[in-house]
């Protein structure tokens, strides 16, 4: 044993994963001692990044992946060898022995890692160096993250054992020198007697352990899904209402604030409700840990056997309510949570800076990833970064569709535009076809709530918002009337998940925003708290009968506690979930948040959120117009003028991705056939509402008009630059790059593969006569506004030119934009050869009837290559005209002429390409 070693064991001792080690904490060693009997018994492990990275201690890794579930491993010996391995629990048989022994012998079980056995210890089992197994392979626990970092410099920072778990925690310096901090989690839980697993419904969002069985040959589908559920007893069956066998426990930590702890505790008991259903009254009880008075106070959080609320104050804004569960079973056995204080705060700042590029990455399926790496200028992630940055940021972004397993080390201290918020939006909710244990991104699409509150506040719109005076009681400078329901939402959200419950994307899509801002309304303005929705603040509407409702949802739902009646009912769950065709149990799994539905959607209100983002523009001109008078306040800087600009410009994008969303849409259900009141399962929206959304798209887009550039607002937007935040922002705020980048990410946003696809797709579902948007109509809906002139007969100067500086550089952008289309760009889909042969005879009928080709080859290529041929003809004639004529100003006539001469090369390259 090393020299001066503490020893630590279970205390009181366990059976499960009971395994005593030595450490030396001055150069981190750490020697376990494996159980006599450890040969073959499986035990969970998680690898977790604690510090040193913008999302430490919410990522569970694996070198697989970020967010990767807890993964089940097992200790096997060779020779003077132990095999760390990990086994193949994905494929199964419940058939006959031969069946089971086809399985094993084709889906064999992986060795993670190999060690060296050191001695035998005192308890007749084998020793390990623990530290080199973990630190010295940790490319297999924790991917590229410590990839070149100075393990000789590594520092035990943690080491205790339980009865079913031991946690180990390490700090060292990573290859860029900055310390992370790692954790490593193993544990043994034990399974409970008499629990019966339960297959899971596509209908209900329950998180679910899966696997495939070879022995289910009857022509379908050969996977199960066991619902993740808690095993959750009356104490009499005989009782209509009976108290539970056994309560499930939580615990509220004593580093919860004293100002939050009514809330924290209110937001879990609020799912008792829910289990009353199945007749269990006070399923779930808390105890508040305190460190004055001692309560509880022997009880620790990371101890397996208890669940805890826990509350850290990082700065970084994330929640986190995982769920552990049995893979053999779906039995949840440990669900802790985690709050961070940074919502209510410091992370909101945070967040808004990466804000544009998380709005505009929120209209773009991953499925577009490969794309946007070979075309990086149409890439918000390139678009939107710093000038100087836009190089590295293209070339890290091909490198992540390149080398995913890579991207600790590849995002090492990476621009803005490529913070997790923005990158990782689709990914940290399922990998591998596994959503379990999933990371919550809730709390920092909140801090733009909570900073849309302050605003509101300074504005003094709403009724709560705009209380002032000494009655009325602040929790960190907001209303706890507003700051106490959001905070009691967020617990809610994060207690469902350790329920069982996933993401439900459509719980904001119940009511309407007039609705839900009607006086007197008193139901809860969401079908569920395990959406991710916007803070209900609207802007006063007498006209319209809007009034300001509530703000966030009171209390669970109707979709709520029907998935906790499926999910733990006594009698048969198909009778619960066939009444799934219900308006408010409507549910979208995760991966609905890049569906082609539109009410499908994180971060949006109502059932039309169309509606919400007319709302968010009045929002936004009351705040723009009142800006340097209210919002700002006397001896403050003027940089809060241009944080709340910036702010403004934030909610502006993301109304537009509201819009988005509704282009090319359908409605998507999850009905099954002979469910009673079942729609079809997908219904394109309405041709007229496409329209409303692409007259939304252009008007709050792309004129120049909707960015309230008011000269003497822009007088003052203005920047500290403090030498200690590394001047890191310009003084003076760029006025033409910041306008011209949501301009070019929001054609990106309409002008995609997926989303033009979805558009033709629409086309194909329609009934003969049926009304439908189609592709040219989103063409020129862009070119009348885009291209949109004055009378030529006006008089213009270089002072007051014929097109404008903001209006020459969306041209210039939408020009190479239809350049790339018409010269041949990658553009992917189905049937592309197919597309191209009927577009080539298409465009032959088009040529002789308009003469539109009427001297050129007609050439090749699909319909949207053809389309954009003509839209650049289309601006070809409107810029000759105008560059021949007279009264012209210099900066008109050469934008114009340059147009002119750019249109006449794409498109004699585009026909001798395709001759």
């Amino acid at each position: 044993m090393p020299s001066r070693a503490t020893r630590r064991s279970p205390s009181p001792p366990g059976r499960g994963c009971s395994i005593p080690f030595y450490t030396r904490e001055k150069d981190a060693q750490v020697l376990a001692e494996l159980p006599k009997d450890f040969e073959g018994k499986r035990f969970y492990m998680v690898a977790t990044v604690a510090a040193g990275s913008p999302q430490s201690g919410v990522y569970s890794i694996w070198a697989d992946g970020v967010n990767t579930p807890t993964k089940t491993v097992y200790w096997s010996q060779r020779n003077d060898q132990l095999m760390l391995i990990e086994p193949n629990i994905g494929v199964r048989s419940s058939g006959d022995q031969e069946s089971k022994a086809g399985v094993e012998r084709v889906n064999t079980d992986r060795v993670v890692l190999t060690v060296p056995i050191l001695a035998m210890g005192p308890g007749g089992g084998p020793v390990i160096d623990l530290d080199q197994t973990l630190l010295g392979n940790s490319g297999a626990f924790l991917g590229g993250f410590l990839n070149r970092a100075n393990q000789s410099l590594a520092k035990l920072t943690k080491a205790k054992v339980f009865p079913h778990n031991v946690e180990l925690g390490f700090e060292l310096p990573r290859a860029n020198g900055q310390f992370a901090q790692v954790r490593f989690s193993l544990g043994m839980p034990e399974k409970s007697e008499g629990f019966k697993p339960r297959e899971a419904d596509r209908r209900v969002g329950i998180y679910f352990e899966s696997f495939e069985d070879r022995a289910i040959n009857d022509g379908g589908s050969q996977i199960v899904r066991y619902a993740n559920r808690w095993h959750i007893q009356k104490a009499d069956p005989r009782l209509k209402m009976s108290p539970p066998r056994e309560p499930i426990v939580y615990y509220i930590e004593h580093t919860t604030p004293l100002r939050y702890r009514r809330w924290v505790r209110d937001g879990i008991l609020a799912w008792n409700k829910a289990f009353e259903q199945v007749g269990i009254l006070n399923a779930i009880e808390v105890r508040q840990q305190d460190a004055s008075t001692g309560a509880y106070m022997d009880i620790d959080p990371e101890d397996m056997r208890f669940s805890f609320v826990r509350w850290t104050n990082a700065g970084m804004g994330f929640a986190i309510g995982p769920v552990h569960a049995h893979p053999d079973t779906g039995e949840i056995y440990e669900a802790d949570i985690v709050m961070d204080e940074g919502f209510i705060g410091s992370y909101a700042s945070q967040y808004l800076q990466t804000e544009l590029a998380s709005n505009a990455m929120s209209v773009l399926s991953p499925e577009l990833e490969g794309w946007l790496a070979q075309n990086p200028d149409w890439d918000p992630r390139v678009i939107l970064a710093e000038p100087g940055d836009r190089e590295r940021v293209a070339m890290l972004t091909k490198a992540m569709v390149e080398q995913p397993g890579d991207l600790d080390e590849l995002l090492m201290d990476a621009p803005d535009t490529l913070s997790p918020m923005v990158w990782a939006a689709h990914r940290m909710h399922a990998h591998d076809g596994d959503a379990s244990h999933a990371m919550c991104m809730m709390l920092p699409g909140l801090s733009n709530n909570i900073a849309a509150a302050r605003l509101a506040r300074d504005l003094q719109l709403g009724t709560m918002l705009s209380e002032k005076g000494d009655d009325v009681t602040l929790l960190d400078g907001l209303p706890e009337e507003f700051v106490g329901p959001l905070l009691r939402d967020v617990v809610m959200h994060e207690v469902g998940h350790t329920m069982g419950l996933t993401h439900n994307w459509k719980g904001s899509a119940l009511h309407s925003i007039k609705e839900m801002n009607t006086e007197g309304f008193d139901q809860p303005i969401q079908s569920t708290v395990m959406d991710y929705a916007l803070t209900n603040i609207i802007v006063d509407d007498p006209d319209n009968g809007l009034k300001q409702g509530a703000y966030v949802p009171m209390d669970i739902g109707p979709y709520d506690m029907w998935a906790i009646e499926w999910n733990y009912t006594f009698d048969d769950p198909k009778k619960v979930a066939d009444r799934a065709a219900q308006p408010e149990y409507a549910y979208m799994a995760e991966d609905g948040a890049f569906s082609p539905d539109p009410q499908a959607k994180t971060w949006d209100l109502g059932r039309d959120s169309i509606d919400f983002a007319e709302q968010r523009i009045r929002f936004i001109n009351k705040a723009r117009a009142e800006l340097l008078d209210k919002v700002v306040e006397d001896g403050q800087s003027w940089q809060k003028a241009r944080q709340v600009h910036q702010q403004l410009l934030g909610m502006q994008s993301g109304a537009v991705g509201m819009a988005m969303h509704w282009v090319g849409g359908v409605h998507i259900t999850r009905s099954m056939k002979g469910q009673p009141d079942a729609l079809a399962p997908i219904t394109p929206v309405d041709a007229a509402q496409q329209r409303r959304a692409l007259s939304f798209i252009v008007d709050h887009a792309f004129d120049a008009d909707a960015f309230g550039l008011d000269p003497k607002t822009l007088a003052y937007l203005q920047s500290d630059n403090w030498y200690d935040e590394g001047y890191n922002t310009s003084h003076a705020w760029p006025i033409a790059q910041s306008v011209l980048g949501i301009q070019s990410s929001a054609l990106t946003g309409l002008i995609n593969p997926q989303r033009l696809g979805w558009v033709m797709d629409n086309e194909l579902r329609a009934a003969e006569g049926e009304d439908v948007l189609t592709v040219p109509e989103i063409f020129d809906a862009l070119h009348e506004k885009i291209w949109e002139l004055p009378d030529i007969s006006g008089q213009y100067s270089n002072q007051n030119p014929l097109v404008g500086q903001l209006q020459r550089n969306l041209q210039s952008e939408h020009l190479s934009r239809m350049i790339d289309l018409a010269t041949g760009m990658r553009w992917p889909g189905a049937g592309g050869n197919t597309i191209q042969a009927l577009a080539r005879m298409e465009l032959q009928k088009i040529a002789r009837k308009t003469m539109l080709y009427a001297k050129a080859a007609v050439p090749g290529g699909n319909t949207i290559q053809a389309l954009a041929r003509m839209e650049l003809q289309k601006i070809a004639r409107k810029t000759m005209l105008y560059a021949k004529a007279g009264g012209v100003d210099d900066y008109s006539r050469a934008h114009l002429r340059d147009a002119n001469e750019r249109i006449e090369r794409a498109l004699e390259a585009s026909y001798n390409r395709r001759d």
